[in-house]
């Protein structure tokens, strides 16, 4: 399964383009579509490298999320739990107790979990609040987001 054309639409306009490296709120150096990890201040890139980069790390999220999933989901399921892997990390997502439901194929106790994903640096960020609004909303209803 792939994220959908709206999902990935979603996830561009939320993150936002950014040609520059700046850090996020937590310290952390980003550029593109909060491409992270071989950034360094004052790197730049160009909208198709940022393309690129984003391209690849959904490719790794993809294949990282299918083999955790032990049952079918719909499409908003998977863009919902793609968006938030792709802000807390794999690891983070492959340990957490909302896949644990997911996978136990208790899709409302597994909506529940998506508000316990609002923190940075340990702190609730209304920012992150929205994303898993939405983010709960698409695992629910399957719905597009305008």
């Amino acid at each position: 399964m792939r994220l959908s054309p709206t999902g990935l639409d979603l996830l561009k306009r939320r993150n936002g383009l950014t040609l520059k490296a700046r850090q996020d709120p937590a310290g952390t150096w980003f550029i593109g579509y909060a491409h992270y990890g071989d950034v360094s201040e004052g790197m730049e890139i160009t909208e198709a490298e940022a393309a690129a980069k984003l391209e690849h790390e959904l490719d790794r999220f993809e294949t990282q999320l299918a083999g955790m999933l032990q049952v079918p989901v719909s499409q908003g399921q998977w863009d919902a739990l793609l968006m938030l892997m792709f802000d807390y990390g794999i690891a983070r997502i492959r340990s957490s107790i909302l896949i644990r439901h997911v996978n136990a194929g208790d899709f409302e106790r597994a909506a529940a979990e998506f508000s316990k994903w609002v923190q940075v640096r340990g702190r609730p960020d209304i920012q992150m609040v929205k994303r898993r609004d939405i983010e709960r909303h698409l695992f629910l209803q399957g719905s597009q987001v305008a």
